[in-house]
């Protein structure tokens, strides 16, 4: 048996964005290559004109900036920066304040380690071999509640919240925008069913129930885009 290391993801537009003929202002990419794995999840800030158009370039730039570094040993503060820079060049000639997005990302290289880095709102979390959960938040009940960091041409390392693991001792990842995880009332708890639920489907299956579960949400009145990613192992039989 050998691991492999696949992805899903699925987004929706919000009601809100539907009621007011704004486009879906999520977005999120899977990347798969010989020498590593990786998901991105980026919302476009509402109030941005650009914010969607943001948000689609905060994905491409991670997956470049990845593979920049994927045949070197880099710092992660110098990872950041390459995916501020990428994103800079992939939005310009815009103005970087009219397409302000989050970016969340998580992915694996042939070094054996898992690599999480957040900017912004929404959640990433790991589930681990052993059944625990690990993860990234936005801290916002630190209080600046209405405050949300993102990709501008003035955000530094030091705003991003990198978590590096093991890869032996990660089993699942998964990645949200705030149009999910503002709803989760217990955030462990649903990760731990999200990812038992959906890991031994087929990529396609999976991404199917992920978008019928975002089309009918269960929480009253919700009005935000929402946007899940997973990035999970599974062992297959070596041919």
């Amino acid at each position: 048996m050998v691991k492999v290391w696949k992805s899903f993801g699925a987004t929706v537009i919000g009601p809100g964005h539907i009621t007011t003929c704004k486009p879906n202002q999520d977005a999120w990419l899977g990347f798969h290559h010989t020498w590593g794995d990786g998901i991105v999840v980026s919302d476009g800030l509402g109030s941005k004109q650009y914010s969607d158009f943001g948000s689609h370039s905060a994905c491409l730039a991670v997956a470049h900036a990845v593979y920049a570094s994927s045949n070197s040993q880099i710092e992660q503060s110098a990872l950041c920066e390459n995916v501020k820079d990428k994103w800079l060049s992939l939005i310009s000639p815009l103005e970087p304040k009219d397409c302000a997005a989050t970016c969340l990302f998580a992915y694996r290289t042939n070094e054996r380690t898992i690599t999480l880095g957040m900017l912004g709102d929404g959640l990433v979390a790991v589930v681990k071999n052993d059944g625990s959960v690990e993860s990234l938040s936005d801290g916002k009940t630190e209080g600046f509640s209405n405050i949300t960091v993102a990709l501008s041409a003035k955000v530094k390392a030091s705003n991003w919240k990198i978590l590096s693991l093991p890869e032996d001792e990660c089993q699942s990842i998964i990645l949200c925008t705030d149009g999910v995880s503002e709803d989760l009332s217990d955030t462990d708890g649903f990760v731990k069913e999200f990812c038992s639920a959906h890991r031994n489907l087929a990529s396609v299956s999976a991404a199917r129930n992920v978008r019928e579960m975002l089309v009918n949400w269960p929480t009253p009145k919700h009005s935000d885009d929402k946007t899940i990613a997973c990035l999970f192992c599974e062992e297959v039989t070596d041919e």
